[in-house]
């Protein structure tokens, strides 16, 4: 019997790229003939799409006579950005832009914007979107964003954390919701020796979102997901100062609350490893949402860890 993935047909866009090649294609699979259509879309940042792409199409290994609906999946987005592992693509001039702030797009624009252009009539005929992000090549991350209408959604794509999603203008979710569309944005993974794991535990929200949906059937109805801890606002957590970043809470932290003053890491001078700066949690419980889980050298400015308070 052929599995989802198997099943899926294949269409190719060609969008304008640079002049070596001229285009670069947009490649979509969609399956199924009626009922509920669901969206599934990774890889709109670069940096960010390797770990949930794989998820998709473990999901897809379910037999086609299983699905209820009609799914849409889009592995790769933002191609030319995930070549090069960045969270935007290198074409755009004179800045890159990032793909995930400039939906609907416009078809006459830049390169990200025709991309994005592209991809909204995908958004806009589905009846839920569900867009996987992930900690990416540098981080780790644990949390779903919540949109209004669309809670349950949101909890049974079961992760650790769960937060109300920004008024993001131009964000490709916030898109989607304006038309009235189910969506969910799921910030979970990335590079770790756990990677595994948290692709895994993607594959189970994705079985259960769209089991809930309508759209796939199982043997047996899903386990319903562990009760996300619900977190308020969210707080970027950036270097003071340039230097040798080493983690003292590594990934088996991401997903967790760590009581106040628990040193996270600290900043050691590039030129004599003197401290420059230490991350302690500042709250009674911290939320430990994003970390970085591994030593590195950061500019001054850079994201270190988003965190929050459970409420």
């Amino acid at each position: 019997m052929k599995s989802i993935y198997e099943s899926l047909v294949w269409n190719e866009v060609r969008i304008t790229s640079h002049a070596a090649s001229q285009y670069i294609p947009l490649k979509y699979g969609e399956v199924g003939t009626a009922g509920t259509r669901v969206t599934l879309i990774a890889g709109t940042h670069g940096d960010e799409g390797p770990w949930s792409a794989l998820a998709i199409k473990m999901l897809c290994q379910h037999p086609v006579a299983q699905l209820r609906g009609r799914l849409r999946v889009i592995f790769t987005a933002n191609a030319l950005a995930a070549e090069v592992e960045r969270r935007n693509s290198w074409i755009d001039s004179p800045n890159p832009i990032d793909l995930d702030g400039v939906f609907p797009g416009n078809k006459d624009g830049s390169h990200t914007d025709r991309l994005a252009a592209t991809i909204a009539p995908l958004i806009a005929d589905s009846d839920a979107v569900i867009d996987l992000h992930g900690g990416g090549t540098w981080c780790v991350n644990a949390f779903v964003k919540r949109f209004e209408g669309s809670e349950q959604l949101a909890a049974d794509l079961g992760a650790p954390f769960i937060s109300n999603a920004p008024n993001k203008r131009g964000g490709l979710t916030t898109y989607a919701r304006s038309l009235g569309i189910k969506v969910a944005n799921v910030e979970v993974g990335g590079r770790s020796s756990k990677e595994m794991y948290w692709t895994e535990r993607n594959v189970q929200g994705l079985e259960r979102a769209l089991f809930n949906l309508g759209a796939l059937a199982l043997e047996a109805p899903p386990a319903p997901a562990k009760e996300a801890v619900d977190v308020g606002a969210t707080e970027a957590v950036r270097a003071r100062v340039g230097g040798i970043f080493v983690p003292t809470l590594r990934e088996d932290a991401v997903g967790t609350i760590v009581p106040i003053d628990t040193e996270m890491g600290k900043i050691l001078d590039l030129h004599t490893l003197a401290e420059l700066q230490v991350f302690t949690a500042p709250y009674e419980q911290t939320a430990m949402m994003l970390l970085r889980p591994q030593i590195c050298t950061i500019e001054g400015s850079a994201l270190v860890y988003v965190i929050a308070q459970p409420v």
